[in-house]
């Protein structure tokens, strides 16, 4: 082995300029992974910390549905889709069941509605002759009490939370001056708005009076995300006491219903009605009478107490949230409770996989790159070999073995990897120390994103090292596969020609 290891060193120092354009490829290789996984690291971090600290908490249950549901609501691309999210069942079970449950720090309830803002009446009316302007929300309806100390880090930095029953609306400050921009209006705490909610129950127009100010730690200002009066959000998003109220039909329409028979529908009915003769006339007291029973119009626009559309849960170690989420979905199932449970990143939807989708990205193109450096490494290490023809031609004159042929270019490879794949290992740190020192700021609420906060702070893992060699190995190995296959099929009489 040392003899081997001697004579892959002086070929490597023999041959400095193709060993360093090997080496170079292999360190800048080791850079742009460490560093690159470093910023994923960061970004994914960011995005965990900023939806967990803010949005989803660790956990989060909702009911069931065969779409994917987020915190923001129904999460498809296909028309027949159902749009409104649904509530959880044996709300009042689960519930019970969190507060028994000591790995639970916390929870509170929230309902989601999507609504259009408008300063009154006629521009509620008018929303479509000046959609570019549209003032657009997302709508939270949360459990006041609950939901702002599971979420510290949102500040109501005026007025007050919404509380139940107070149709009251609780907007950032960016939102707020959005509203005077477009209405010529200065808009303050206690001034009233008007809210356009759609859902697959219909639209409905809410009237919302603006009971505070809030602001979080991250930059989602400019987000459309609003907290609303409880009952106002059940009402937009269809959460009412008639939304689910079922049709009696007597026995005259369900015979009607279960007949296939042309004859027996239209048999006895004339197809042109010879005569038409209006003996009686409805009176207005026969109309009033007919529309004077209101109950189901009123079960539609009355809020169903009970119902809501997500529980979102706080552990005590976030680490347990997979253990967490294995025993409720058997627990789910052993009770006939129909309802899901899934982790903070399924609750934040495909905001909450941007991270994942970046390092898809970015493994993809470090792929490409790989592929390109074996071919590059493999070209170099090819015209090495043409050059060692009369070296490799004396060695197997003198009994070198196949095997020792390739060894000896294994161990060539797998020095300059190691070595080279050292000094990038040592210029990534030194360049992730510089771009710290440097306090480098994120311009944009992407840059935020990718930053994983305000200010660029990279933290290298000892895994991502560690990674990157084994990585660099493999390219190395293959890269020599090709050059040593040519190695070994020069003939020792190749010596003889060469001199």
């Amino acid at each position: 082995m040392a003899v081997l290891l001697r004579i892959a060193f002086r070929n490597i120092w023999q041959h400095k300029a193709k060993s360093f354009i090997i080496g170079i490829l292999i360190a800048l290789g080791v850079i742009i992974i460490v560093i690159g996984n470093a910023m994923m690291d960061a970004a994914a971090a960011g995005i965990r910390k900023s939806y967990i600290e803010n949005f989803t908490g660790d956990l989060m249950i909702h009911g069931p549905s065969k779409d994917a549901v987020s915190i923001f609501g129904i999460e498809s691309f296909s028309l027949d889709a159902e749009t409104r999210v649904p509530s959880i069942p044996q709300y009042e079970k689960i519930i019970a069941h969190l507060a028994e449950d000591p790995r639970v720090a916390s929870y509170t309830s929230m309902a989601v509605s999507y609504g259009i803002l408008a300063a009154d009446l006629e521009e509620a009316e008018n929303i479509e002759e000046d959609s570019e302007n549209t003032i657009f929300g997302i709508l939270f309806g949360i459990d006041a009490k609950t939901y702002f100390s599971m979420f510290p880090s949102i500040k109501i930095i005026e007025g007050q939370a919404p509380e139940r029953g107070s149709g009251g609306l609780l907007l950032s400050p960016q939102q707020l001056e959005k509203l005077r921009k477009k209405y010529k209006k200065d808009f303050a705490v206690g001034d009233t708005l008007l809210v356009t909610g759609y859902s697959s129950s219909g639209f409905k127009i809410r009237e919302l009076t603006i009971t505070g100010l809030f602001e979080r730690n991250d930059r989602t200002g400019e987000a459309p995300f609003m907290y609303a009066d409880i009952d106002v959000v059940r009402v937009l998003a269809g959460l009412t006491l008639g939304v689910d109220e079922r049709i009696q039909l007597g026995s005259r329409e369900t015979a009607l219903l279960s007949t296939t028979s042309e004859e027996d529908l239209f048999g006895d009915a004339d197809i042109v009605q010879q005569e038409t003769v209006q003996k009686n006339s409805f009176s207005l007291e026969q109309v009033q009478k007919i529309f004077k029973d209101t109950s189901a119009r009123d079960l539609a626009n009355t809020a169903d107490t009970g119902a809501w559309n997500f529980i979102l849960i706080r552990l005590r170690d976030s680490s347990q949230a997979q253990a967490v989420i294995t025993d409720y979905t058997q627990w789910f199932a052993g009770t006939g409770v129909q309802a899901n449970i899934t982790d903070w990143k399924g609750a934040a939807g495909s905001a909450g996989r941007f991270a994942d989708i970046l390092r898809t990205i970015f493994t993809i193109a470090l792929i490409i790159v790989a592929v390109v450096a074996i071919i590059i490494m493999m070209n170099t290490l090819v015209i090495s070999v043409i050059e060692r023809t009369g070296e490799i031609g004396t060695m197997r004159a003198l009994g070198a073995e196949k095997g020792f042929i390739r060894r000896l270019f294994l161990a060539e490879t797998l020095t300059l990897s190691l070595f080279f794949g050292a000094i990038g290992s040592a210029l990534a740190l030194l360049i992730t120390l510089i771009l710290n020192l440097l306090h480098i700021p994120a311009a944009n609420d992407f840059v935020y994103v990718l930053f994983g906060g305000d200010y660029l702070f990279l933290q290298p893992r000892l895994s991502s090292f560690i990674s990157t060699l084994i990585m660099i190995f493999g390219v190395g190995y293959l890269a020599h596969l090709y050059p040593v296959s040519v190695a070994l099929r020069i003939p020792p009489v190749a010596a003889m020609k060469d001199e």
